[in-house]
């Protein structure tokens, strides 16, 4: 069972859904160097699919898309740290850190190869994830990822961490639904709008600034030339926060990488347009030797 992100509430599945160690009823957990992640698990067999949220997400964000693999893939979705039924520590957030956080959900499922499926940040991660831990890499596919920010966008993020330590997710929620989500989106699904909103308001305010100043940190130009799986770059045509020349440099920088746009999508391509990312999705699986 997968925990349905609309509910804006942190709420443990009914059931447990792996043969995974289960620490409290339908909860499963993977260690991080301490810090505990949560993680769920969909369908039984099959290539195996991490499905990775962005800041201020959770991994019931992918309910749709998990819905729509499960019958062909074994498909796990998990909280970052800091984020949804994960631990929230005071400190360690960091692209390294989330990508860790990926290998250790990996390991705690029995997995031993997956493609791994990063939005936004956690588009960074995948990048992260793949030059650190190869063994565990089969793909990578970065939605709406980026190498790193440019100045004014560090400034924004480190700014965006001081209001919500200041006066709260309120002072944030309306501005980061208003980028996330493509006019297509706002036009024609403001439910999904309204949803993404309760869900950013329903974060901790400290573990959203700590890991918006990670973001701030995000540069994997290092891990770049380490990637040695192949890659599919996923954004959407109306994407405003990680532009074209965002999605340009990743294709340049990973030795085996293609890019997709999705139409009718902006930064979180597979929350607006979940139909036309599985089929992406499913075209990159059948390609991979």
């Amino acid at each position: 069972m997968i925990t349905d992100w609309r509910s804006a509430r942190n709420e443990a599945p009914a059931a447990p859904v792996s043969s995974s160690k289960v620490l409290a009823e339908g909860a499963m957990k993977a260690d991080a160097s301490g810090v505990q992640i949560h993680y769920e698990v969909a369908g039984e067999s099959g290539p195996a699919l991490l499905l990775v949220h962005g800041l201020g997400g959770n991994a019931g964000q992918w309910r749709d898309v998990a819905a729509s693999l499960a019958p062909s893939c074994r498909v796990v979705l998990m909280d970052l740290r800091g984020h949804g039924q994960s631990d929230k520590p005071a400190s360690g957030y960091s692209i390294r850190a989330f990508s860790d956080d990926m290998a250790a959900v990996c390991r705690a499922a029995g997995v031993e190869r997956c493609v791994a499926v990063g939005a936004s940040v956690a588009g960074a991660a995948v990048v992260q994830f793949a030059a650190d831990h190869p063994d565990l890499a089969r793909g990578i596919v970065p939605v709406g990822g980026s190498v790193a920010l440019p100045p004014a966008g560090r400034d924004r993020m480190n700014q965006r961490a001081a209001d919500v330590e200041a006066k709260g997710m309120a002072a944030v929620a309306d501005a980061v639904c208003a980028a996330a989500l493509g006019p297509t989106t706002h036009a024609s699904n403001p439910s999904l709008v309204g949803s993404l909103k309760a869900l950013l308001l329903s974060n901790d305010p400290r573990a959203y600034a700590a890991g918006a100043r990670a973001v701030a940190s995000t540069d994997v130009s290092a891990a770049l030339p380490r990637v040695n799986c192949p890659a599919l770059i996923v954004f959407g045509a109306e994407e405003k926060v990680a532009p074209l020349p965002a999605q340009a440099a990743l294709r340049k920088g990973i030795p085996h990488a293609t890019l997709r746009v999705i139409p009718g999508a902006g930064h979180l391509a597979f929350l607006e347009q979940p139909a036309l990312f599985v089929a992406a999705l499913l075209e990159f699986l059948v390609s991979l030797p």
